[in-house]
């Protein structure tokens, strides 16, 4: 029996031992105290696997969970915090308004820690007084919550009898725009919305993913895309005429696959588009902007950092042989920098491995992490030394060595700002302030530029 298996059965029994099964928790069983508790125990420091079950089965109890779980959130947002992203995920499914009142304003303080799961506890019963308020975050710095707010407004808008056409119509709109959103995730849901909507051009975007093979140095992000993008047609019930994600897209019958489905999926853009009002027909693009496209492999990658902040959202770079900053991946924006730039960066890294030799990792698991990717001081052609920071929610304010600092600070400084970049790009928008952000919210601020 393989390691996932053991742990999902032994999640299940643990789950189980806490409050047996039953057709319908609510109303049928009583719960003790002791008994909820106990699964609040599991929900907020239990394993991956048994935290959501844990959080899945006081949600189906219903008002005992619930007084409880109010009890234990107290009046503050640290409060709050301290229930974990499980249980925060899970408040929203209980039909009681004092949640949103919690929750509400974790989603507007940009230093909440778990954003993405208010976003989706918000999400799952939204409220038709919160359309306005939702529309908002479709621009935050954070995909999941994008995410979980493009999935709150296409219910709404779905679910408003008295204004059903027009938020409607508004939210195809919204829904289009996410198109061109940095995160393919993000592109990809707004893209089976829109196609449940009538507007199944979107579903090209899909078919673009299907072709990618980019990655982030070793990690296969393309491949990843692949799988998601044909999930996501199959969950339509779409025929793949015969794709294979974990083969390449070049592979003969993968491109034959690919023929055939593009020429099906026109044809159901064009079927599904006679049917739309002539205003709406052309809300999505007829060419998949560059964001979205299949790009171009990455050589000559000599050094990268990956940002991951629970607050500040993640941040993909590269550092070129020929002094080119990549940022992103898929189809990565790329920015010339001086000639020498990338040289005294990995100048400024070797000082840093130097300065830490027997060091490649500090702090603890969580969402928040830095990941610094450098040859090997003396190997310049050994596979890329990669030293790591991470953190959970709680601040760690000394977490990072200075040589890391200095390191960080070299690569913010050398992002350029103002004209030299693309002010039409999400991904390169205001994105020295935002890189600095994002390393402040992991380990402090990275000094003075």
């Amino acid at each position: 029996m393989n390691r996932i298996v053991r742990l999902a059965l032994a999640a299940i029994l643990v789950v189980c031992s806490a409050a047996p099964m039953t057709a319908q928790d609510s109303g049928e069983r009583q719960y003790t105290p002791e008994q909820i508790d106990r699964l609040i125990v599991h929900a907020r420091s239990g394993s991956a696997v048994i935290r959501p079950q844990a959080a899945e089965r006081l949600a189906r109890i219903g008002k005992p969970a619930a007084d409880r779980l109010l009890a234990m959130a107290g009046t503050t947002r640290e409060d709050l915090a301290l229930l974990g992203s499980s249980l925060i995920e899970v408040l929203g499914r209980f039909d009681d308004p004092r949640f949103r009142g919690l929750l509400w304003p974790a989603m507007e303080d940009a230093e909440f820690p778990w954003r993405p799961a208010v976003s989706r506890s918000l999400a799952h019963r939204p409220l038709a007084t919160e359309w306005d308020r939702l529309q908002g975050f479709l621009e935050d710095p954070i995909a999941p919550v994008r995410l979980a707010t493009l999935d709150a407004l296409a219910l709404l808008s779905a679910d408003s009898p008295d204004e059903a056409g027009g938020r409607a119509a508004l939210f195809n709109e919204l829904a289009a725009a996410r198109l061109a959103d940095e995160n393919d995730v993000v592109r990809r849901r707004a893209a089976v919305l829109l196609n449940g909507r009538g507007h199944s051009r979107a579903l090209l975007w899909l078919l673009e993913d299907l072709k990618r093979t980019d990655t982030y140095f070793d990690l296969p992000t393309g491949e990843a895309a692949r799988y998601a993008a044909a999930n996501g047609l199959q969950s339509l019930d779409i025929d793949l005429r015969g794709y294979e994600a974990f083969a390449p897209p070049s592979a003969t019958k993968n491109l034959a696959a690919l023929s055939d489905l593009r020429a099906a999926l026109l044809a159901r853009a064009e079927a599904a588009e006679a049917e739309l009002p002539e205003a709406e027909r052309e809300l999505v693009p007829r060419t998949v902007p560059p964001i979205a496209r299949v790009g171009g492999s990455v050589q000559g990658a000599r050094i990268g950092l990956l940002l991951k902040s629970c607050r500040r959202g993640d941040y993909y770079l590269r550092w070129t042989e020929d002094d080119q900053l990549i940022i992103g991946y898929g189809n990565p924006a790329r920015v010339q920098l001086p000639e020498g730039t990338t040289r005294r960066l990995v100048a400024v890294a070797d000082a840093a491995q130097e300065a830490n030799p027997d060091k490649v990792y500090w702090g603890r698991p969580g969402c928040d992490m830095e990941s610094f990717r450098m040859p090997r001081v003396g190997q310049p052609d050994a596979r890329l030394q990669q030293l790591i920071l991470s953190k959970d929610e709680r601040p760690a304010p000394d977490l990072r060595p200075a040589a890391l600092s200095t390191l960080g600070a070299a690569m913010a400084a050398s992002i350029p700002t103002g004209d030299a970049l693309d002010a039409s790009d999400p991904r390169t928008r205001d994105l020295a302030r935002r890189v600095r952000g994002a390393f402040a919210s992991i380990g402090g601020p990275i000094g003075p530029r």
